[in-house]
């Protein structure tokens, strides 16, 4: 209430005075400022059920906010710039806040800036969980760190043929967690501190000319990754039998991790249309990042290592790599008649790895002297993938067309064998042939289908899950029933099979949506949007368990309805400056399988003008979420949001 009426008083002067101005008016001019303003409040209320898992899926507080800025400048007579436009959203202490910088002068420069800041947070109390979400147990893969993203880019002589332009990028993320401190025989749950960042510069130049356009440029990226596991305290891990009669604890540990990289890169893409039948594009990149990795390790406590157990064991490692990697594409489509079109696009991707690496362990018996191994290897992996793909596009009448065309993907690749494999390496290939299909139908203005179709035949694939064996589906309509009245619908699936002794892989997601969108037009003042989809996902494969040399079936099943809906309505009150906005509505999703929940999540708005330049704006939101099979992870909760928005 407080702070309710810390805004309230201000505000109320303000309206006085602004009210005062409207009386008297002053002669029409052009307005350099303008947009609006938001300031408002929000009020969470207790959280019921598992806090830690509303934090890792909301995580809205309460408190002041700065919910909106919308402000555009446009100075008349100044020289240094002609527009201005600032936007900001969610800042104050919401987890997701984005701001936006455009600063433009007419064929001398543009500048674009966009920075974001998100509070990640993620401990879901089941999520790798030996304990099975008990209270006393701990989830071994938490987040709770601060990602921020930069973006800009300046641009010369913009709207002219030629547009030289530089850039510069920046990614952060830092914070802490919990992982898991992974030791021979155990598996030790301990505090991580991560420290990550990335920083690009790139610089070019855009060509436009009439019938073809290029852009070419370079740049550099650098990065580092810095992580820190330890623990002071002693604790026992997941092993909850002894191993060789013993015990296995830590009472000190920690792991150190240290990389850097950096690398260049050059890009170059066209685009063509030498004459009214043919249009071309190509893109080609290239770039070779290169990293060092440093890592320390010291364990004190009870340490297996080779059927044998250690008070304490430590660990040094140093390692390279370089990763040079090119990729090209290019398209064509050729119009020999008015009614079909043949397009074609080839594409390809190789990427090639060569590492070196040191490994040290120290081993302190209880007895005796200490035990030193050193190891010394070098790694490759190198692989490809290549597509190429032929359509035709032919219009029966003008109200319908059909496309056919084929494609295919294939690739080598060469990788570290596994451990029951004798060569030191081995090969993989991939190839795939896959049929297209497809049509759009038009009756006038009021109906438009769009169908597609693919069968895939796979041959080889790089990987148990890959694509193998495919159906294909895509239906999508448009009806028009009134002017005022639009439907749409939507209906995709995918299936996906290996049929590979050992593996038997079969997969299918389907999805089915539908939206209804109702604006009468005899009533501006009323609008309504529902949409509805329903989605199935459903894997099973074989997998062999490395313990006992046995097959076993991993099945995975969700099936998922969700609903939104939104009214509109704009009340105009002879007694208001302006019409006033209600908006009322909400989600829900509920699911079925391996992991049903359901969650919940209606809410309303409304918009209330005060005077001309001030309106005042509340909104409530609730939130439920719960899961039959993991309820300590339900939660639920109420929250109101209210404030003043200001109109230059």
């Amino acid at each position: 209430m407080r702070i309710c009426l810390a805004l309230l008083l201000p505000l109320t002067l303000l309206a006085q005075d602004a009210a005062k101005k409207e009386a008297s008016p002053a002669p029409a001019a052009e307005q350099e400022w303008t947009g609006s303003v938001d300031l408002g409040a929000r009020w969470r209320y207790h959280v019921g059920g598992d806090f830690n898992t509303y934090r890792s899926v909301v995580n809205l507080g309460s408190g002041l906010r700065l919910v909106g800025a919308d402000i555009r400048y446009e100075p008349s007579g100044s020289k240094l710039f002609d527009s201005m436009l600032l936007n900001a959203d969610n800042w104050g202490g919401d987890p997701y806040n984005t701001a936006r910088f455009d600063l433009l002068k007419r064929g001398a420069y543009r500048f674009a800036g966009r920075y974001s800041n998100i509070a990640y947070y993620n401990y879901l109390p089941s999520f790798a969980n030996p304990g099975l979400g008990t209270p006393l147990s701990l989830n071994q893969r938490a987040y709770d760190t601060t990602i921020r993203n930069l973006d800009t880019t300046l641009e010369l002589f913009p709207g002219t043929r030629i547009i030289p332009y530089a850039g510069y990028e920046r990614n952060t993320d830092y914070g802490n967690g919990v992982t898991t401190l992974v030791e021979n025989a155990n598996e030790y749950p301990l505090r991580n501190l991560i420290r990550w960042s990335q920083d690009r510069y790139l610089g070019g130049v855009r060509l436009e000319w009439n019938r073809w356009h290029a852009t070419v440029e370079g740049g550099r990226t650098a990065f580092k990754d810095d992580q820190s596991v330890t623990s002071t305290e002693r604790v026992t891990g997941n092993r909850q039998v002894p191993y060789l009669g013993q015990q296995l604890f830590l009472t000190s540990g920690s792991q150190l991790y240290y990389n850097r990289g950096d690398g260049t890169f050059t890009r170059a893409s066209l685009t063509a249309n030498p004459w009214d039948w043919l249009d071309l594009a190509g893109n080609v990149m290239y770039s070779k990042p290169q990293t060092v990795s440093r890592f320390s390790e010291d364990l004190i406590g009870n340490i297996a290592y080779q059927a044998m157990i250690y008070p304490r064991n430590s660990d040094a490692f140093y390692g390279n790599a370089t990763m040079p990697r090119s990729a090209w594409s290019g398209s064509a489509e050729v119009r020999p008649f008015s009614r079909l079109r043949i397009r074609e696009i080839y594409e390809t991707d190789r990427m090639q790895v060569d590492s070196n690496a040191l490994l040290t362990s120290l081993y302190f018996p209880a007895s005796g002297t200490q035990v030193s191994r050193t190891q010394n290897a070098g790694d490759r992996f190198e692989a490809t993938r290549n597509r190429n793909q032929v359509e035709g596009l032919f219009d029966v009448t003008k109200s319908f067309m059909i496309r056919g065309g084929y494609r295919k993907e294939w690739g080598r690749s060469l990788m570290r064998s596994g451990f029951l494999n004798t060569q030191p390496y081995e090969r993989g290939e991939l190839e795939r042939h896959v049929g297209l299909l497809g049509l759009q139908f038009r009756a006038a203005s009021r109906l438009v289908v769009n169908g597609d179709y693919e069968i895939g035949d796979g041959v080889k694939t790089y990987y148990r899950t890959g694509l193998m064996d495919t159906r294909k589906y895509r239906i999508q309509g448009r009806f028009t029933l009134r002017n005022d009245l639009i439907f749409n619908a939507l209906f995709s699936r995918l299936e996906n099979k290996n049929p590979d002794q050992g593996i038997n892989y079969n997969y299918h997601a389907q999805a089915i949506s539908a939206n209804l969108q109702w604006m009468p037009a005899n009533a501006k003042n009323f609008a309504f949007v529902a949409d509805y989809s329903r989605t199935a996902i459903m894997s099973d494969i074989n997998y062999l368990d490395a313990t006992w040399f046995r097959t076993i079936q991993s099945l995975y099943r969700d099936n998922a309805h969700s609903f939104n809906t939104f009214v509109n309505i704009v009340a105009r009150p002879s007694s208001l400056p302006a019409p006033m906005t209600l908006t009322v509505g909400g989600s829900f999703v509920t699911t079925a399988g391996s992991r049903p929940s359901r969650y919940y999540q209606p809410q309303g708005k409304v918009l209330i003008p005060i005077i001309p330049k001030l309106q005042a704006f509340g909104e409530w939101r609730w939130f439920g979420l719960n899961q039959p099979y993991y309820s300590y992870e339900g939660f639920r909760t109420n929250m109101i949001l209210a404030g003043f928005r200001f109109l230059m």
